[in-house]
């Protein structure tokens, strides 16, 4: 070894994955891997030695722990985006700004962009205009967020405009801007499984448009 005690190694861990329950071990690793998220599995008892800023774990494990800022296994099936999003809450703390962004691309395929806390938090494709609506309604209304903005692009404005008006009849805190689509598809890879609707999305999100 290279003199140095096993317990500063520990430490060293941003998130770990504490848990000996085989099938949710195996949830919690391929969700973490889907989202491009790094990690390190150890046991309970080990990772209850580290200062790791994130532990996931289950329930039934949670006793070995003597701290509360615990994410579970079961907080997967509620909503995938809303762990993610506790995810980076935990790790950023109050260093960045608390924004939360969606970006819509009202075209034949809907194309959703979210960015939290400047990074990206999910992305999606909805073919009907009722699922799209339904997914917006719950990133907006799971992740807690003092700023909160829908982006829509209005290359189809009746999509645009009904999307515009569910939301804001949904939830009036929420800020909406209409954006300028032109040039939002250039430089974006051929549509293979829907990312010409997420990148567009994805530059829509990132532009200022007018308030809705």
């Amino acid at each position: 070894m290279n003199g140095k005690p096993l317990a500063a190694e520990l430490n060293s861990n941003q998130i770990v994955v504490a848990t000996v329950e085989g099938r949710p071990y195996y949830k919690i690793v391929s969700t973490l891997k889907s989202m491009n998220i790094r990690f390190s599995s150890l046991s309970p008892e080990e990772a209850s030695r580290t200062n790791a800023k994130i532990i996931i774990t289950t329930k039934n494990e949670a006793a070995l722990f003597r701290r509360e800022d615990l994410i579970f296994d079961f907080q997967l099936d509620m909503f995938p985006p809303l762990f993610k999003a506790m995810i980076l809450k935990n790790l950023s703390g109050n260093y960045l700004e608390d924004i939360l962004v969606v970006g819509v691309d009202p075209g034949n395929r809907i194309g959703i962009y979210v960015l939290y806390l400047h990074a990206e938090l999910y992305s999606a494709v909805q073919i009907s205009m009722k699922d799209a609506v339904k997914f917006i309604v719950n990133i907006l209304s799971c992740i807690k967020s003092s700023k909160k903005i829908l982006k829509i692009g209005n290359g189809d404005w009746i999509k645009c405009n009904h999307i515009a008006q569910e939301i804001r009849n949904l939830n009036r805190s929420v800020r909406i801007e209409i954006v300028n689509e032109f040039g939002t598809s250039r430089n974006i890879l051929p549509n293979r499984r829907g990312n010409r609707d997420v990148g567009s999305a994805k530059s829509i999100a990132l532009r200022t448009g007018r308030v809705f």
